[in-house]
Formats: structure tokens, C-alpha cells, sequence
């Protein structure tokens, strides 16, 4: 079995099953308890009934061989409440002879009088019917039970006068007591099914929402997966087809990059041979003009030599920057010595400071102190300085490229027990968040004549001497980088980063 199938015990068909199950369980219980209540009600009540005519007959017929009348031994018995009013079920109990006169009753002013005087248009109720008849005040029509009797003195009727009003007053009560329980046992229901329905349907709707963003382009996310019925089964697997899509789109940016990268580097390989072509001419002009026409003056002389002997280190500096260009993906090899990295800032700071002068820029050099205020420490590491002339050198180019039109370039030294930070912070137009993510791949470039080598070989130049680099910027503020570079190379470290950037390279 697949180990994402869900258990049949938390399956969707079986929390369906279950969830119905349980509702006709409830469902079927409360109408069975609330026709229980109903029922023994309404039986208590129809006891009540029989027990009262029975009590009425018995008391009718203790009167016979007594010779007392109703309206004495119902009072004094004491069992039985007769009255005219509704809430009474016995109305009136007589005692009438043959020829329809009443000669006992519970009223002594119904003695005498004939039958159809005392119940008016009642007639007597058979076992089979009853006779319904309105009275004036409308209320519940009254009952006749007549129950024949022998006597010594002849045949009698005892005549009971009942009223049903109690009896359909109670199950008119029941009926709006079932219909406004059964009314909120559905709404009940009601609730219920909503709720888990929204239950069992959130997921899908996450599902869809997730469908909608996978097809807008975006995979950087998971739908989670708190479910282990089938809901949460497709939630997993379509984790997994994200997953799937990302790094199928990784893969094709990587081999994207890749072919870019091929492509570029058989350009560049053609275009550093030529460079390295004419590079070898001037060097080699520069030896013939130093030798060749040196002033006679001594001051002269010297200034000469000075001059040629720079543009001699700069040709050699271009030369080197252009085998770094080739073996941008193999391991670089350091020159380390000791070094002072203020030194070297203040002589790439001299670099560029004639063309941040003539675009207004302000350039400034300084080494932080400690945050207590105590000296700092000093600025020597080890390093390679051509290497790390090359990176301030980018960085401090950029950054007066990126202000034309005047502002600021500050660098600033700030030195630890373990390392040296050194930050170069600009005031020019800055740099927007999606170039920012690609900023250091090779190729990569913001400007219309760039190669996009600049940054992409510091970053592996200062991590091939075990630091760092990172960038800051904002729009309309300005860009900040700072590089962190240890007292002493890791050479574990430097293998490791040029092993990355060979992997991004190829």
C-alpha cells in the first residue's frame, strides 16, 4: 500500500459515513426520548381519566344500598373533585331512573328534574362515539357516559358527565412542545452540517486556491497537509507536484544559465586572447620608451621612471584581471602576505578619486572605532593585495558610476579581533529588489555596456580568501556593500566557494 494512501479508518467515505451515521443516531434517539415524554404524558393523563370515572361510577353506586346522596359522599370521600369549571375532568355524576328523572346527583338542585333539563342538548355517549356539541360559551364540548344499573328499587342509569378539555388541552401542549423541539433539533442540525461541511470542504478550497497560484507562476510555497483522509493524501501529492515544478524550474534556469554561460565564456576566451595581444605590445613599448627616452634631468628622470613603472603595474594588473576572467570557475591561487587594508583602500580610493572629482562626488576614507569608543585595532590581514585591489577597485567604480550627477562615496573601515569590515556606502539611485537577488551571478548586469563579471569575481575573490560580501540598498537612497575579510584565510573556505561558483558557472 502506497504510504500516502489514507487509512480506511480516516478515510473521506468513512468520516461521511460516520459524520450521517452519527446525525440519524441523534436524530432518531431525541424523537424517540421526546415521543417517550409525550406518550407517558399524555398516558398519565388518560390514567387520570379512568381513574376518576371509575371513582365516579363506584361512588354512584355506594350510594344504592346507602341511602346518602352524591352531594354528600363525594364531598366527604374526599377522592374525587367534581366542578363545572374546565379544569376538572368530572363534571357531574347523576343517578336517573326509569323514566329519565334524576333522583341523586353531586348538585343537590339537579334532584328532580328530568335528564334532558340537567345536560341540555347532550345526549348519552355510546362505547362506540361521542356526540359533540357546542355549548354557549364555547367551550371543550362535554362527554356522556351512561352505565345502566340494576337495583332492588329497579333499573337505574348512572350518568357521567365528563370534559375533554384537560385531555386536548395536554396534547394540543405536546404538539407545540414536539413541534418547537423539532424545530430546534433542526436547526441544531442545521449548524451542525454546516460546520463540518466547511470542515470537509476548506481543504478543497485551499487546494484551489494553491491550483490558482501554481498557475499564475508561483511554486514557492506548500499547501499543508494536517489531514489523513484522501483530502489529505491530494494535499501531499500536489506538494509534491510543486515541489516537482520548482525543481524542474531550477533545473531549466540552471541550464539556462549554463548554455549562457558557454556561450559567453568561448566569446570571452576569443576576446581575452585579442586584449592579451595588444596588452603584450604596450608592455613591451613601455620597456622600449623607459629605456629608450628617459629625461636627463634627475627630478624629471625620477618622475618619468615612476610614471612608466605605474602604467607598467596597471598593464600587468589588466593582464592579471584577464586570466581571472578565464578561470572565473577554477580555484584562484593566493599570493598571501601581510598586508595593511587601509593602505590598500586609500590607493584604490587614489584610483578614482580624479573621476569622482569631476562628477561632484565626495570621496572619504576612515577606519571606525571600537562602539565603546576605545582605539581600534589595527587594519593588517592577510590577504592578496592584487586580488583585493581588484574588488575595491569594482566596488568603488560602481559607485561613483552610479552617481552622475553628484553625492557621495564613504569607505569605511571597521577592524575586529578576527576580521576586518570594510564598507563602501554611496548616495546614488540604488538598486531594486529583483536585480539585487541576481546581483553577484556572472552575467549578470544593470548597466547597458556591462559585462557582468565585475561583481560576480569579487564576490568569489573575497570568499576565496574565506569572507564575505553582501549588499544593502533602497531606491532613491543609495547602495552600501560591505565585505567582511578574516585576519587569516580558511583555505577551507576558499575551496568550498570556488567550488560553488564553478558549479554555477558550468
Amino acid at each position: 500500500m502506497d504510504s500516502n494512501s489514507p487509512n480506511l479508518f480516516f478515510s473521506f467515505r468513512a468520516q461521511i459515513v460516520a459524520f450521517t451515521t452519527v446525525i440519524l443516531l441523534v436524530t432518531v434517539a431525541s424523537l424517540y426520548l421526546l415521543s417517550s415524554h409525550l406518550e407517558r404524558r399524555i398516558a398519565s393523563l388518560v390514567d387520570e381519566h379512568i381513574r376518576e370515572v371509575s371513582l365516579a361510577v363506584d361512588l354512584a353506586q355506594t350510594s344504592f344500598p346507602s341511602g346518602e346522596y352524591l352531594y354528600d359522599i363525594v364531598p366527604q370521600d374526599g377522592r374525587l373533585s367534581v366542578g363545572l369549571d374546565e379544569s376538572h375532568v368530572i363534571h357531574r355524576i347523576l343517578v336517573v331512573d326509569a323514566e329519565g328523572r334524576v333522583f341523586d346527583s353531586v348538585e343537590r338542585s339537579d334532584i328532580g328534574k328530568t335528564l334532558d333539563a340537567v345536560i341540555g342538548d347532550l345526549s348519552p355517549l355510546k362505547p362506540t362515539g361521542a356526540n359533540r356539541t357546542a355549548s354557549a360559551d364555547a367551550r371543550e364540548p362535554e362527554k356522556v357516559l351512561t352505565y345502566p344499573v340494576e337495583t332492588e328499587k329497579g333499573k337505574r342509569r348512572i350518568v357521567i358527565i365528563i370534559s375533554p378539555h384537560k385531555l386536548r388541552e395536554t396534547v394540543r401542549e405536546e404538539a407545540r412542545e414536539r413541534l418547537a423541539v423539532t424545530g430546534a433539533l433542526s436547526l441544531l442540525l442545521i449548524a451542525i452540517i454546516a460546520v463540518v461541511s466547511w470542515r470537509f470542504t476548506r481543504p478543497i478550497k485551499e487546494l484551489s486556491d494553491a491550483a490558482l497560484r501554481v498557475s499564475s507562476g508561483d511554486c514557492n510555497f506548500e499547501v499543508s497537509v494536517i489531514r489523513r483522509d484522501e483530502v489529505g493524501a491530494l494535499a501531499h501529492t500536489f506538494n509534491e507536484m510543486i515541489a516537482g515544478l520548482r525543481e524542474k524550474r531550477e533545473l531549466e534556469e540552471r541550464l539556462r544559465r549554463a548554455e549562457r554561460s558557454a556561450i559567453s565564456s568561448r566569446v570571452a576566451a576569443g576576446i581575452a586572447h585579442e586584449i592579451r595581444n595588444p596588452l603584450s605590445f604596450i608592455s613591451l613599448s613601455v620597456d622600449y620608451v623607459r629605456d629608450k627616452f628617459p629625461p636627463t634631468a634627475e627630478q624629471a628622470r625620477a618622475d618619468f621612471t615612476k610614471l612608466m613603472d605605474s602604467i607598467k603595474e596597471e598593464i600587468n594588473r589588466l593582464n592579471g584581471l584577464v586570466s581571472d576572467f578565464l578561470n572565473l570557475g577554477r580555484p584562484a591561487k593566493l599570493k598571501l602576505r601581510e598586508l595593511d587594508a587601509r593602505a590598500l583602500v586609500e590607493e584604490v580610493a587614489g584610483l578614482v578619486r580624479a573621476k569622482a572629482e569631476q562628477q561632484g562626488v565626495l570621496l572619504a576614507v576612515r577606519v571606525a572605532s571600537e562602539p565603546d569608543g576605545s582605539r581600534s585595532f589595527n587594519t593588517h590581514i592577510q590577504a592578496d593585495a592584487e586580488q583585493l585591489k581588484t574588488c575595491f577597485s569594482n566596488l568603488a567604480i560602481n559607485a561613483v558610476q552610479a552617481m552622475p550627477e553628484g553625492g557621495a562615496l564613504t569607505i569605511t573601515l571597521y577592524p575586529h579581533l578576527s576580521n576586518v569590515e570594510i564598507e563602501f556606502a554611496d548616495t546614488g539611485h540604488g538598486i531594486g529588489s529583483e536585480s539585487l537577488e541576481h546581483l553577484f551571478e556572472p552575467y549578470y548586469t544593470t548597466k547597458e555596456k556591462g559585462t557582468g563579471l565585475g561583481l560576480a569575481l569579487t564576490k568569489k575573490l573575497i570568499e576565496d580568501h574565506g569572507g564575505q560580501v553582501t549588499v544593502e540598498s533602497e531606491m532613491g537612497i543609495g547602495t552600501t556593500f560591505t565585505i567582511t575579510l578574516p585576519r587569516e584565510p580558511v583555505m577551507e573556505q576558499q575551496s568550498v566557494a570556488s567550488l560553488q561558483l564553478a558549479l554555477n558557472t558550468t
